[in-house]
């Protein structure tokens, strides 16, 4: 009983194999786009996101507290050293005049009291005095020294904070925000404007932690962005990544790239090792349940189907390889028309999607026609 259920499925398998293979011969000859297989040199890649950034984008803060009298533009463009703002000077101005009289008077009392050790220290050389008299008035002209002092100091204080009264901007940029308003009163440390350098202009990406062995060996990534594509140089990168993405940073410059700051942009990244192989566009594959698999086209016209194990893929081409090197450069693989395509089916070579469509050619029901139209088709694809 066994034996005739294995006869039966043996013969059952038979039969649709020959059943196919006659479906296949009996169709009629199917419309197929061809490609040339050709040998590229594959290099996988991905792209990531970024943002086109400044290598400074400051907020700058007053270091006076006061009411705002001056204020720039949002917009201007300003060069290192330039007032972005002015803060109300008045009372610093009153502050330093008394502040200078401080000065004048602890150097007056100091020059007294130098004196007046000077007449001690003769009394007490002639027994005139007491030492320790001489001893007081040391003492009190080291007091007034140090008086002194603090006077000066607290001169260099006001004068450095009334300097402070207009803000200057650390690096030549453009004002792109007010933080606050004219008339406004800020305290020290307040930010007032937000500085943006835009001569050092550079892009931030996040990288795949893998990548790292790719990026460290390359000086540019080609970028793209809704305002063209370009090749930046790799500025740094920062090969520690985050536990929960496991992305890391690479900085490019973009010195030499016209695009605005704040601008999404996308980067190439290696994400595999470069490979040579036979490669097909994405679309030359046929999934179907037996498995991936391409039609290549014999010098007869015919269908033949290949099944295939896919490899490095970049951008519309990807890598196949067969169990015996059965694709080779320079064989027609299908590319338009392989859906409901038989292995072992005649097909009809067409230049161009339109001509896919049954019946658009008149010829096709002509089998002279379409002999005619094979070779000649062929030969413009060869």
């Amino acid at each position: 009983m066994k034996n005739i259920k294995n006869f039966l499925l043996i013969t059952s398998c038979f039969m649709s194999g020959v059943y196919s293979q006659a479906h296949a011969n009996e169709a009629p000859p199917a419309n197929v786009n061809v490609v040339k297989v050709q040998v590229h040199h594959l290099s996988p890649s991905i792209w990531v996101s970024g943002t086109v950034s400044s290598n400074n984008n400051s907020k700058i803060a007053s270091e006076v507290s006061g009411r705002l009298t001056a204020l720039a533009e949002i917009g201007r463009v300003v060069k290192q050293g330039e007032v972005l703002a002015k803060i109300d000077d008045s009372n610093l101005k009153i502050e330093l005049l008394e502040q200078k009289a401080n000065v004048l008077q602890s150097e007056a009392d100091l020059r007294y009291l130098e004196a007046e050790l000077e007449r001690t220290q003769s009394l007490v050389k002639k027994n005139l005095s007491a030492k320790i008299t001489l001893e007081k008035n040391m003492s009190d002209r080291d007091v007034a020294k140090g008086r002194l002092m603090v006077a000066k100091a607290r001169l260099a204080q006001t004068e450095n904070n009334l300097a402070f009264t207009q803000l200057k901007a650390p690096f030549s940029g453009i004002v792109a925000e007010r933080i606050a308003n004219l008339g406004e009163y800020v305290n020290s440390g307040n930010a007032i404007v937000r500085l943006v350098e835009i001569a050092n202009k550079e892009a931030i990406v996040f990288a795949p932690i893998t990548s790292y062995q790719f990026i460290h060996k390359k000086n540019a990534l080609l970028i793209t962005s809704p305002m063209g594509k370009s090749e930046a140089p790799i500025k740094s990168f920062v090969p520690v990544a985050n536990e929960l993405s496991h992305l890391m940073e690479v900085r490019l410059d973009l010195s030499d790239v016209n695009w605005p700051f704040g601008l999404n942009i996308k980067a190439q990244v290696a994400s595999g090792a470069s490979v040579n192989g036979v490669a097909v566009p994405r679309d030359a594959l046929v999934l179907r349940r037996e498995g991936m698999s391409v039609f290549r086209i014999n010098k007869d016209n015919v269908a033949e189907k290949i099944s295939v194990e896919i490899g490095a893929a970049v951008d519309d081409l990807i890598s196949i390889k067969t169990a015996s090197s059965e694709i080779k450069a320079d064989d027609l693989i299908v590319i338009r028309g392989a859906e409901r395509l038989q292995s072992g089916q005649t097909v009809v070579i067409k230049t161009n999607n339109n001509s896919l469509v049954s019946g658009n050619s008149n010829s096709d029901s002509n089998s002279d026609g379409n002999t005619a139209q094979k070779n000649s088709t062929r030969e413009e694809v060869e």
